[in-house]
């Protein structure tokens, strides 16, 4: 092989950062290299995607990212698409409680309160349940552990009602996990560092605003923002850019061998082996485990450990007209002592410009996790459907049967960082270590938001291309 080759299999946000950072190596270099995007469908972007339909533009899997993770907002200036990135239009969210909505302070739209008196102007939450949230910065910190599930780590911080009605129905949101089996470490990993070095959430948040007031940090922007054509215009952004880049489209991968000389064969169903320098394996821990099961069995024995939930997106639209409630924000979260099947709903077309045609509204209804995500396993679409419009129906005051509707499964999807995530990948990493050609990225590992998969995407692809600056390429 004397033109060194980097295969990335897995065409998700993930594998289109790490082909297009790997692409920019390339042509800042003038290094000969070939690149090659596997992807096991028909289309890339993988949860990512936006479909246009009677009007209304969906996003089927995320509808935003988080803009503090600077990742995806740097990818998506060099993509040149910094002028289609959109603040929400609405910023009070609701949190449903006995069976009705309470607005949210605006201080507390992350997991922690990031002013402790906007806890007392939150209605759903008891006057004693207030008051042991904000005694956060008098309980003695516990730093002798090394991981704690975030159920456990918000009990004990700020109380079980705090927990229950705010911080956890806010992890599911996003996570779709169980509060007593997520890892703190790994899922809030800031958080869980602010105890051991400020000895309370509290105190490290202050700092935080402190350090922000000093510099040119915004105190007032939202922590999300969306694109304005859509989440799908990323994946095809990205895909218009990757023009040096063989893209593999409906290829299914069967395996992995790396080789002695270092390089390795991708086996696929159809066809010669590929032969690669490297490989970035973007794909699910489940499925990767069962290619590394014959070559690595340690490190497949541990990335089957790591448990996948399901859920569903349920987007409809409604006319404005039949829902009595006047949507005035970005929509609520169901706490999982409420007896719904639903874990939220965003009001879409209130929260993001676009998104539904005049006299219409847009709602996306999430439906599924870890441990309660049998309905979207078992259930057929329209019985999805009609579960989500049931649960509104009461909610908001509708009066009228949806007039479109679009359901997006997504099955095993969401990886569980249950206690003990980050001890597992050390133990993958150290498994791997004897197999340098094998790299693996993507949500299962150090984070799931967009942002994350960009920037273990890139990381990725930097790792790739050392091993081309200072590895011969292999011979066959």
């Amino acid at each position: 092989m004397s033109t060194p080759h980097i295969a990335i299999v897995g065409g998700g946000i993930t594998g289109l950062a790490a082909a297009y950072y790997l692409q920019r190596l390339r042509q800042q270099a003038g290094t000969p290299l070939r690149i090659t995007l596997i992807e096991a469908q028909d289309r890339l972007g993988g949860k990512v995607g936006t479909v246009h339909q009677e009007g209304f533009l969906i996003d089927t899997g995320p509808d935003s990212f988080l803009a503090q993770k600077p990742w995806a907002v740097q990818l998506c200036r060099e993509l040149g698409m910094e002028g289609e990135i959109i603040s929400p239009s609405a910023r009070k969210f609701f949190m449903l409680i006995r069976g009705k909505l309470h607005a949210v302070p605006h201080e507390l739209v992350s997991l922690v309160p990031s002013r402790p008196q906007a806890l007392w102007r939150a209605t759903f939450i008891s006057p004693w349940g207030k008051l042991r949230a904000s005694m956060e910065g008098f309980v003695p910190a516990k730093r002798d552990v090394e991981d704690e599930s975030l159920g456990a780590f918000m009990r004990r911080r700020f109380g079980k009602e705090f927990a229950v009605k705010f911080a956890e129905p806010l992890m599911a949101g996003v996570h779709a996990g169980h509060p007593d089996r997520l890892s703190m470490a790994a899922v809030y990993p800031m958080y869980w560092e602010m105890e051991r070095k400020y000895g309370s959430i509290t105190r490290g948040i202050m700092q935080m605003r402190r350090q922000r007031q000093a510099g040119k940090g915004s105190r007032d922007t939202s922590p999300f923002v969306a694109l304005r054509y859509g989440m799908g215009s990323l994946v095809e952004r990205l895909q218009q850019h990757l023009k040096e880049v063989d893209i593999w489209l409906s290829a299914t991968v069967t395996g992995v061998t790396p080789l002695p000389d270092g390089s390795v064969n991708i086996h696929l169903e159809h066809g010669e082996p590929l032969h690669a320098h490297t490989a970035i394996l973007t794909t699910p821990a489940y499925t990767t485990a069962e290619w590394l099961q014959p070559v690595a069995p340690d490190a497949a024995r541990v990335l089957k450990e790591i448990p996948y939930a399901s859920t569903a997106v349920v987007s409809l639209a409604y006319r404005r007209e039949g829902i009595e409630h006047p949507l005035d924000g970005s929509g609520f979260l169901v706490p999982r002592t409420e007896p719904l099947p639903i874990t939220g709903c965003t009001w879409s077309s209130s929260k993001w410009e676009g998104r539904a045609p005049d006299g219409s509204v847009l709602l996306r209804v999430f439906i599924g996790y870890a441990g309660a995500d049998q309905i979207v396993e078992q259930q057929w679409d329209d019985l999805l459907a009609r579960a989500a419009h049931d649960a509104l129906q009461p909610l908001l005051g509708i009066r009228e049967e949806p007039v479109m509707i679009q359901v997006n499964r997504w099955l095993k999807a969401m990886p569980q960082y249950e206690v003990g995530h980050l001890a597992r990948l050390q133990r993958v990493e150290s498994a791997l270590s004897a197999y340098p050609s094998l790299l693996l990225a993507g949500s299962a590992y150090h984070g799931v938001g967009v942002p994350d998969c960009v920037k273990q995407g890139k990381e990725a692809a930097e790792k790739a291309w050392q091993r081309v600056l200072t590895l011969p390429p292999p011979k066959r």
